[in-house]
């Protein structure tokens, strides 16, 4: 737990860094019959760009936790703090800093105003699972390997919340003289994607995204294993970089 607690501070302060570099405010100037409407704007750009900046430094945090957890005798805290962090995601990835620095130092947080709504298009959910993560992959993989030529991989799941997820291949295939069959298995659901030929990359190096489909999940999924395979386990041809499992985009409004 104290490895998860210098992990957290040092989140804080990269935050805290970021937070202090936006520019002072000017001299209040004097109301407006705009001025609420022009609060609203400024506070939804501020919103943004911390979410923006903290998203990427939570996911890498919730990689390092998983890979923790994938090797610790307990994983409960670990468990725990997976939960927390993804609804920290889910939310829009804006911490609110002060409480969360209080919790840390065993201190009740004092009240604080709402925060402004979160847009819809912020809360995008994102779990990346690479290679290194994997319970088992066939034919095997060094340890530490960033990417796979996998036949057959499996993730452990610890949590995602109860919605629907589209499910993303980040992939290279660059040996592909016919349609290659992608299969995902979890929670009792399987999604089945071909991938064309035309869909090939020009080398192992060269990746690209490949959306496999969405899963709908009617309550929280813990602890469930997600399994992707991929054509002949004996001569496999697709090189797997990650699996990213996110919240579905809302669809374009007609102007």
């Amino acid at each position: 737990m104290k490895h998860l607690l210098m992990i957290t501070a040092g989140l804080l302060l990269l935050a805290g860094l970021t937070t202090a570099q936006q520019p002072a405010p000017s001299p209040a100037a004097p109301a407006a019959p705009a001025a609420g409407a022009r609060l609203e704007q400024m506070e939804g750009i501020y919103q943004k760009e911390l979410s923006a900046r903290h998203i990427p430094l939570l996911g890498k945090y919730l990689i390092e936790l998983q890979r923790q957890a994938a090797t610790a005798t307990d994983k409960s805290p670990y468990t725990a703090e997976i939960a927390r962090i993804q609804q920290i995601i889910s939310a829009g990835g804006v911490l609110d800093l002060i409480a969360t620095q209080q919790a840390q130092s065993g201190t009740m947080p004092m009240p604080a105003p709402m925060p402004a709504p979160v847009p819809i298009e912020q809360k995008q959910a994102l779990i990346a699972l690479s290679p290194a993560l994997a319970q088992k992959v066939t034919p095997k993989a060094p340890a530490d390997a960033q990417t796979a030529t996998i036949g057959e991989i499996e993730w452990r799941i610890e949590f995602i919340a109860a919605g629907t997820y589209d499910i993303l291949l980040h992939y290279a295939c660059p040996e592909l003289t016919e349609p290659l069959t992608i299969v995902i298995e979890c929670n009792g659901q399987t999604l089945e994607k071909e991938l064309a030929v035309e869909r090939a990359t020009k080398d192992a190096q060269s990746f690209r995204i490949l959306r496999l489909g969405s899963l709908t999940l009617t309550s929280d999924l813990r602890g469930e294993t997600l399994r992707l395979s991929a054509g002949d386990k004996v001569s496999p041809q697709l090189i797997v970089k990650s699996l990213l499992i996110t919240r579905p985009k809302p669809p374009a409004l007609n102007p």
